[in-house]
Order: structure tokens, then C-alpha cells, then sequence
């Protein structure tokens, strides 16, 4: 049963853009250190469209391994049409994924009748697989209707990850649509709406960037039924996770190289938004609010 904080991991480069494979068993030894649930990569937040496909094998091979099977660990494997996205998912299962998550085809997006005949041979591996709706533009949502008879015609499809706008209500929908065919709903969105999603039966959350520990911490305490302690230190990460959904990519390596858990903040996106002097002293400030609730292994430094 996958369930809780199942933090995304970043993709560290140097400044040159090369893959930095130290920081990235750094970036995975804080997330043990933080108490994570599970991890996810190369998803959205791990700039996954910017690897080459030997890179991508090459980032799941060095999870799979770094990881050694201390928490569950989900390969995404999403590709352009049906043939890429096995190869992707053979490789995973060599890597010792614990289970597989794919988006439908993106770029060039497929029929529905397509997108079900892909996650129907997906299904086929010996894994738990993770259908992750994604928005458009390089999602292909899905409605709550589609992905509860994908629940219902495949036994490895057990999990949806939740993304599309209204987030929380789709998250009621599949459920109260659901025979028994699905396992857990995560959500996304940088985990801003994890206290709602939680109320709404989520099983958990994938977060990204350099506030995991903290977000496992509101996660742990929902779950130990200290529901107000919970909404006070969500609300005391609000703010910064806000910054995350305008800035994405360069808040998280910002938040990740201050801690010292990423030797450079550099991104391949191209579409990437830096962070001015102003969002800088904002983000600053901000982290001070959440700092006592942060492991001491990685302050801000």
C-alpha cells in the first residue's frame, strides 16, 4: 500500500548543465533524513523533458540504487506514444522500482481510445501502476469517470495522481466513483492543498523541492489525529509553497542549494522563471517562519 509523502526528486545540475551526481545522493539521503514515504522521478518537477533518454535510465538506475529499497520508490515512465513509454517502464522494473507512473502521451497527445490501449499494456508489468493526471497543456486530463473504469479494467492500475483543476473535487469524484478497483488518490500541486486533499480521503501527496521534511511532519500529524497542530504549520508553509506554484523549478533548487542539499540551483527548463532580489528576501523571510520545523541536518546555510 503506497501512501503519504512521496517527495519528487529534483534533477541537480552544475552550472554547465551537467547532471550533478552527488547532489543527487545528497537530495535522496535528505529525503530519508526528512522521514519521506516514498520517491518519485523523473517526473514534471524533475525537468524529466529535458533528459536525453539515455539520461532519464540513467537518473532511475542511480535511484533505484542510492534508494536500496528503504522506501518505496516510483518511476515515471511516460513517453512520446505507447513504444517509448515500455521501454522506459522495462527499465524501471530493472531499476527495482517499486511502482510505475505514466501520464498519457504528451506532445503529440493520443485519441482516448489510444491513451486507454497505453496504460492498458503498462498494466502489464508486475508493478503497481500510477496514472498521473496531469493539465493540459502537457497533460491530457482525464475525467473522474475515465480513470475510475481505467481502475476497473486493469488490476495493476490502483492509483491516480490527482493534478487537474478543481483538484479537490476530482479527488471526491473518483472516489465516490470507485468499485474498490483503486488503492489511493495522490495529490500534487506543490502539496499546497494536502490538508484538504487529506479530508477528502487522499492517500497522500507529491510534493516537490526543499520543504519535504516539513510537509511530512503535517502529513504525520493529520495522520496521528492532531488535526489543528497540522493546519497551523500548513498554514505557516502556505506562503512559501505559493511562491512554488509561480516560480516552480527555481524555487525548489533555490530552497534545496540554500539548505546545502544541491551544490548549484541551475534548471534545464526553458521556460523556467527566476527569482528576482525581491522574491529572494521574500523567500528568506518566509523560510523563517517553517525553520524550527525543519530537520537540522540541512538549515539554511
Amino acid at each position: 500500500m503506497l501512501a503519504g509523502i512521496f517527495q519528487i526528486l529534483q534533477t541537480p545540475f552544475d552550472e554547465r548543465g551537467a547532471i550533478d551526481w552527488n547532489s543527487f545522493a545528497r537530495q535522496i539521503e535528505y529525503c530519508i533524513a526528512a522521514g519521506v514515504h516514498g520517491m518519485v522521478l523523473p517526473a514534471l518537477a524533475s525537468e524529466f523533458f529535458t533528459l536525453s533518454d539515455a539520461e532519464r535510465k540513467q537518473v532511475v538506475a542511480f535511484a533505484g540504487e542510492h534508494i536500496a529499497g528503504r522506501v518505496p520508490f516510483v518511476a515515471s515512465v511516460q513517453g512520446l506514444n505507447e513504444h517509448i513509454a515500455l521501454d522506459f517502464a522495462h527499465q524501471a522494473c530493472d531499476s527495482d522500482a517499486t511502482a510505475l507512473m505514466a501520464m498519457p502521451p504528451y506532445l503529440r497527445k493520443a485519441p482516448k481510445a489510444e491513451v486507454q490501449a497505453y496504460y492498458r499494456q503498462l498494466a502489464g508489468f508486475d508493478r503497481p501502476l500510477i496514472i498521473q493526471n496531469a493539465p493540459a497543456p502537457i497533460g491530457t486530463p482525464l475525467s473522474p469517470r475515465e480513470l475510475a473504469d481505467l481502475l476497473a479494467a486493469e488490476a495493476n492500475i490502483q492509483y491516480i495522481k490527482e493534478e487537474t483543476i478543481p483538484i479537490l473535487q476530482h479527488i471526491s469524484q473518483i472516489l465516490e466513483l470507485d468499485a474498490g478497483d483503486c488503492l489511493g488518490v495522490f495529490g500534487g500541486a506543490n502539496g499546497i492543498y494536502l490538508i484538504d486533499e487529506l479530508k477528502r480521503g487522499a492517500c497522500g501527496n507529491m510534493p516537490a523541492g526543499g520543504m519535504v521534511d516539513v510537509q511530512v511532519k503535517i502529513y504525520n500529524l493529520y495522520r496521528a489525529g492532531e488535526i489543528e497542530r497540522a493546519e497551523s504549520l500548513n498554514f505557516q508553509l502556505l506562503p512559501l509553497l505559493n511562491y512554488a506554484m509561480v516560480y516552480g523549478v527555481s524555487l525548489h533548487k533555490y530552497v534545496l542549494w540554500r539548505r546545502g542539499v544541491i551544490d548549484s540551483p541551475h534548471a534545464r527548463d526553458p521556460q523556467k522563471l527566476g527569482l528576482d532580489a525581491n522574491d529572494i528576501a521574500a523567500v528568506e523571510a518566509l523560510w523563517q517562519r517553517i525553520a524550527a520545523h525543519a530537520i537540522p541536518e540541512f538549515p539554511f546555510r
